[in-house]
């Protein structure tokens, strides 16, 4: 089977990043000029596009992770760096942290132990928000800055 013909197989299971393509067909044995010829008949037909992808990643995978950890997933995945920081450019961080913490504690004013506050903190650290950002959204719930 062609290097082409691979790579629609996969694309027609699930979207991958054009790095991800690449790494698979150079697995399964085909030479890289065939692999680029694949890549740039797939790019130039619409099917390969790391933008939509990330995108698609962000819209999909996004809803309670931070910035940070978006990143170094779409980085993971093949995505390049600035390809990925734009597809994460038009988030509302703020309001995805707001439903981590809400899945986590409930709606606020809440009441909650230290230990609870702590674990959660480090939770959404682990989350990929930002340890500023995560202290203003629990001090709702009670956290004091040596909770963490």
């Amino acid at each position: 089977m062609s290097a082409y013909d691979d790579a629609v197989k996969l694309l027609a299971r699930r979207a991958y990043s054009r790095r991800a393509i690449e790494e698979r067909l150079a697995a399964k044995g085909h030479a890289p000029g065939r692999i680029d010829d694949a890549l740039t008949r797939l790019a130039a037909a619409g099917a390969l596009d790391d933008e939509a992808y990330a995108r698609r990643y962000v819209a999909d995978q996004g809803a309670a992770r931070g910035r940070e950890r978006l990143l170094a997933e779409l980085a993971a995945r093949g995505v390049p760096q600035d390809v990925a920081s734009r597809a994460l450019r038009d988030r509302d961080d703020a309001g995805a942290l707001a439903r981590a913490v809400r899945r986590r504690l409930g709606a606020p004013p809440g009441k909650a132990d230290r230990g609870r506050i702590a674990r959660v903190y480090n939770a959404l650290l682990s989350e990929g928000f930002e340890p500023g950002c995560i202290a203003s959204a629990l001090v709702p719930y009670g956290f004091r800055g040596d909770d963490a």
